[in-house]
């Protein structure tokens, strides 16, 4: 399960090693464009515009659900997020199922099937989930401990760390993306 965090840390990593603060991703059409700080660039299916290390505040995963939110879906005494390094939210959880819970930002619905594209090729394929959002799955390699939702015009993320499972977490993991994606 830990190898949700690995693989978010690791893309930022990349992209933070390949070009630095410096590097900023545009979006033309329906690709986005890498641009370095070497000159060179690359372009994916990804559909977001940041710069790398930054946050807009349109991107804020802290932003898409509140402690009141993680507290109540995970039958918490209280829950306080505060931002990771991979376009996370880190929410404590006092007293509840889990002793924490990521939410991640994965940016605008236009890229959705990049996404998509990635966990299934890099996580195992994914399995869908009715009745979250537009569109929900979890990916095959960690089953229920992730969901990841397409809602609105976000996509994101909700997963448990390694070693906190079971059906009340799984059933508080459905419950934030509901939420969340209920708005």
């Amino acid at each position: 399960m830990g190898s949700r965090v690995g693989l978010a840390v690791a893309l930022v990593s990349l992209l933070a090693s390949c070009g630095g603060a410096g590097a900023t991703t545009t979006q033309p059409d329906a690709a986005t464009t890498l641009t370095v700080s070497d000159g060179t660039s690359t372009t994916t299916a990804v559909a977001t515009t940041s710069t790398v290390g930054d946050t807009e505040a349109g991107d804020d995963p802290c932003a898409l659900a509140s402690g009141e939110q993680v507290a109540t879906s995970f039958g918490a005494a209280s829950a306080t997020g505060e931002p990771g390094v991979a376009r996370n939210c880190h929410f404590t959880i006092e007293g509840g199922v889990a002793g924490s819970v990521e939410v991640f930002h994965f940016g605008s619905s236009a890229g959705w099937d990049g996404v998509k594209a990635g966990y299934e090729e890099n996580r195992g394929g994914v399995t869908a989930i009715p009745g979250v959002g537009e569109e929900a799955y979890q990916p095959n390699d960690v089953g229920p401990y992730e969901v990841v939702v397409r809602s609105g015009d976000v996509i994101f993320a909700v997963a448990v760390q390694e070693g906190q499972g079971g059906p009340e977490v799984e059933a508080a993991i459905l419950d934030l993306a509901a939420a969340i994606a209920s708005g």
